[in-house]
């Protein structure tokens, strides 16, 4: 066990932070539609996966994040728990929950997601090396309130009504 006067200690806290900033960055950049910064937050060879649909390195990520962002003209992302676990000097993993607000030409979509991720430090920054986000529900505000007990929730605009794929097992390890 490391004391807090220990330099490896201040030197995991700052890394953590460095994490907690990392994602606080990306829900800036989606709402921004930034995919330049959002280039910088991703290791080049790094996965993204949306609910089981990869993209695998920048590309294609920038892609998928990018026609996302094409079908909402606003989004306002609000990360709230967050867990960073070192898992070596330059690597970790990570779940964080978060809610989101998205606009579509057709209304507001509200929804709950968590991500699971791994982080490496690349180029002397921490960035993503794998990003899984799955979505407690998506639904339209209108239909909030009777969707959130449906077992089909996930109920984005266009897409067929799909049953959450967070499942309680997968909680991050209290360490």
């Amino acid at each position: 066990m490391t004391s807090a006067g220990d330099p490896g200690a201040l030197a995991g806290l700052l890394d953590r932070e460095a994490v907690r900033d990392l994602i606080a960055r990306y829900a800036f950049a989606v709402d921004d539609h930034d995919l330049d910064a959002l280039a910088q937050m991703f290791h080049p060879d790094a996965v993204f996966d949306r609910d089981g649909h990869l993209a695998t390195g920048w590309p294609e990520i920038a892609e998928t994040l990018g026609a996302s962002m094409r079908g909402f003209q606003r989004m306002i992302h609000t990360p709230h728990a967050l867990v960073v676990e070192l898992t070596g000097a330059d690597t970790a993993t990570g779940a964080s929950s978060g809610h989101g607000e998205l606009i579509t030409r057709r209304g507001v979509v509200l929804a709950a997601y968590r991500y699971r991720d791994e982080f490496v430090r690349h180029e002397g920054r921490w960035v993503f090396a794998h990003r899984a986000v799955r979505f407690l529900y998506a639904t339209s505000a209108d239909a909030y309130a009777a969707t959130l007990a449906e077992v089909d929730r996930v109920r984005f605009p266009g897409d067929e009504p799909r049953p959450s794929t967070v499942v309680p097992r997968q909680q991050p390890p209290v360490t």
